[in-house]
């Protein structure tokens, strides 16, 4: 397992620091993959029930300006430098000090089960995590690790399960989809266990692990069929061992052919208790090896629109057993068509704040400064703030200022704010012109927004 611990290029000296560490995170998971067999492990719902109080108020911590180098960041360096007048990066280090200098207080890793993706794309893998592991040491700074329980990709449109192919500790019965969910939670733990290990061999200090991308839907493959039911790595497949409802429900008959309440009501029956399940185990693995872990996840903007949703959602969780510490969810306003999403987006983080005691994190969000072209057209504007440079600013800074003056919001990540040589561009932090791209206002919305 020495060969997870590390990325390949890491240096031999850095190697010989962390062994410990990841040797700790190591037998830990060899410790439980001993422990029992996967098929019914004794105890599997007492454990998870075990952690179940998550009343633990969020505090006064910091506000989190999570400007950080994104699974688009090497990608985008290959092809242009990012300045902002006075700094120029060329190399993902250099990237994260530019924000830093503009008031970034974390880096943050999406983390595929896989090494490396599958779908030519590296940066979702855990190889690619563990770099941003050591470039966070590196700088000082803590990292917000995300492990996104899927074998390459999934967010709200797609759940797929994880492989677990590249972590030889972990072996299942049967295909994913085929286990029950004790199988699958015995699984998870361990790989929560090992994760943990990997990230810590580094010597970085996690200040917060994301466990899931956009859930409110299922996460781990344990999900309906989303927007899309396959992809050139997944094709879905029903959970059936663990309720066979799931894979007889689709989210667009969710969406579009159920009411509120009934809508919540199939959700807490046939869905949510699996999710926070699934979402506790992988916590307990974690603090296996990191006993004072915070946790978090995110849901998608679709969460936080519709009224008493996002409520429920965390509630379901918290009786699941998932402690979560704060309560996150990604914010793409001008992707939804209809209503006021800002007073949705504000209504939903003061309800959660004040039913949970938990500030609400915006681990996605995104207000483009132009018109953004296929494949993602989200070019709603919210009254007030047009599709323009200054409107993109003023928006990510009025937002901050709200939620940190009135402490609904923990922090902010903008969404690959240096994405800015594709589609992505009109909501990246960045404008390209020949072999560099220069900074736009909204790269000091956050730092004005906390003035």
């Amino acid at each position: 397992m020495s060969n997870h611990s590390h990325p390949a290029s890491g240096e031999g000296r850095e190697r010989r620091k962390v062994s410990r560490r990841g040797f700790l995170g190591m037998t830990t998971a060899a410790g439980l993959a001993a422990s029992g067999a996967l098929p019914g492990v004794a105890g599997a719902s007492a454990a998870t029930g075990a952690t179940a109080a998550v009343t633990t108020p969020t505090g006064t911590a910091p506000f989190r300006t999570s400007l950080s180098v994104s699974p688009e960041t090497e990608r985008v360096l290959a092809q242009t430098s990012l300045t902002d007048g006075t700094r120029t990066a060329r190399t993902p280090e250099e990237l994260q000090r530019l924000y830093m200098a503009h008031g970034a207080t974390e880096v943050y890793a999406r983390m595929a089960t896989r090494r490396f993706a599958r779908d030519k794309d590296a940066e979702h893998g855990f190889h690619r995590a563990i770099e941003r592991a050591f470039l966070a040491r590196k700088l000082g700074l803590p990292l917000n690790v995300e492990l996104g329980l899927w074998n390459v990709y999934g967010d709200v449109s797609h759940q797929p399960g994880p492989d677990f192919s590249d972590y030889p500790l972990i072996r299942l019965p049967g295909p994913w989809e085929s286990l029950t969910l004790n199988q699958m939670s015995h699984a998870l733990r361990l790989y929560g266990a090992i994760a943990a290990g990997q990230i810590l061999a580094t010597g970085v200090k996690v200040n917060v692990w994301d466990i899931g991308n956009e859930v409110e839907f299922g996460v781990a493959g344990v999900a309906p069929r989303g927007f899309t039911p396959s992809t050139d790595y997944w094709t879905y497949a029903a959970p059936d061992a663990v309720d066979p409802a799931i894979g007889q429900m689709q989210v667009y008959t969710l969406l579009l052919e159920m009411s509120d309440s009934d809508r919540i009501s199939w959700l807490r029956t046939h869905l949510w208790p699996y999710t926070g399940r699934l979402l506790a185990a992988v916590a307990e693995g974690v603090r296996l090896v990191a006993p004072q872990a915070r946790f978090s996840s995110h849901t998608s903007v679709i969460a936080m629109q519709y009224p008493g949703f996002a409520e429920a959602f965390w509630q379901a969780m918290a009786d699941a057993g998932f402690p979560a510490h704060q309560l996150g969810t990604s914010y793409y306003p001008t992707s939804v068509q209809y209503g006021d999403q800002l007073a949705a987006f504000k209504n939903s983080s003061q309800s959660l704040h004040s039913t949970f005691g938990k500030q609400v994190f915006i681990a996605e969000a995104g207000y483009p400064s132009g018109t953004m072209g296929p494949p993602l057209e989200w070019n709603t504007p919210v009254s007030g703030y047009p599709l323009s440079t200054q409107g993109q600013y003023e928006f990510h800074r009025d937002i901050v200022a709200w939620g940190a003056q009135n402490g609904c919001l923990a922090g902010i990540r903008p969404w690959a704010p240096d994405s800015c040589v594709g589609f992505w561009q009109p909501m990246s932090h960045f404008t390209p012109s020949g072999g560099s791209a220069a900074a736009k206002p909204v790269l000091d919305a956050i730092a004005h927004g906390l003035q």
